[in-house]
């Protein structure tokens, strides 16, 4: 069994979980961690913190996703103790996999680049769909303020999802990610590096609008209960091993494939997080 960090989930944010979709748990990442995985990200977007003119060089496409996925300061993040603790208690289980996800550097919106850091809601899958709900999560890497550009949500939809589908999405073209959700019942989540925001796969949600004076920069991590499949796992450890995307985040503008370098380093933790090890 491996050591366990103390406690890191209260009533209050189970309750928010069930009762608003989402919860956040403050400081679980180490800010050193945080500081390493963040100038990873400036790094592959090209950008200098101090010079503004550099911060929109990526895809305009792409509006503040940075598909980076095998950073060694990304895994340090996604090995965090705190954050395992954090996904094991609210799965109820040890043997979690966790998610090889992408990155988010959103720079302030700006007139002399249309249409960027705007903001946007939307589902990442399909809540009409037969999938059960699960649970996503992102890392702060920088700290966001209102209109920041960090996460906002729906609360208000999520408690009534099921009625607001009836009553919205049963035109044949709905599109779950472009849902067309107005912001005026968004919830802003503000924070500091090393915060970690959890909510299920049936809350609204996205990027609120960036109008600061500086990038938001962020992790997608989560996990979830490990699927003991030896072909998942060997595909699991390749995409590790081989620095790749999983398939259905690769192709993106700018993506290396496979990014460059050795793979990172795994604690014993990691170990079983990515399955090199299984779950005993």
């Amino acid at each position: 069994m491996l050591p366990q960090p103390p406690m890191r989930v209260t009533d209050e944010q189970r309750e928010s979980l069930r009762e608003n979709g989402y919860a956040v748990f403050r400081q679980v990442i180490d800010p050193a961690v945080a500081q390493r995985a963040a100038a990873e990200i400036v790094r592959f977007v090209g950008a200098d913190l101090a010079d503004p003119s550099t911060w929109y060089r990526g895809d305009r496409r792409l509006d503040g996703i940075a598909p980076l996925h095998h950073a060694d300061g990304l895994w340090e993040v996604r090995q965090q103790p705190g954050v395992y603790e954090v996904f094991r208690r609210l799965w109820g289980a040890d043997n979690l996999y966790v998610d090889m996800n992408r990155c988010c550097f959103r720079p302030p919106a700006s007139p002399q680049h249309p249409g960027r850091s705007l903001g946007e809601i939307h589902w990442d899958i399909d809540p009409r769909g037969p999938l059960p709900p699960s649970l996503q999560g992102i890392a702060l890497l920088s700290d966001v303020g209102r209109n920041g550009g960090g996460y906002q949500c729906v609360p208000s939809i999520y408690r009534k999802v099921d009625e607001w589908l009836a009553q919205n999405a049963h035109a044949p073209d709905f599109d779950f990610f472009n849902p067309g959700i107005d912001f005026g019942d968004a919830v802003q989540v503000q924070g500091c590096a090393g915060d970690l925001i959890v909510w299920s796969t049936r809350l609204p949600h996205g990027p609120a609008p960036n109008f600061s004076r500086t990038p938001r920069i962020a992790a997608f991590v989560s996990m979830g209960v490990a699927n003991q499949d030896p072909e998942l796992r060997a595909e699991r450890v390749s995409w590790w091993r081989d620095k790749r995307a999983p398939p259905w985040w690769r192709g993106l503008p700018g993506q290396l494939d496979p990014e460059p370098g050795p793979p990172a380093r795994l604690t014993a933790l990691g170990r079983k997080l990515v399955g090199v090890e299984p779950w005993g």
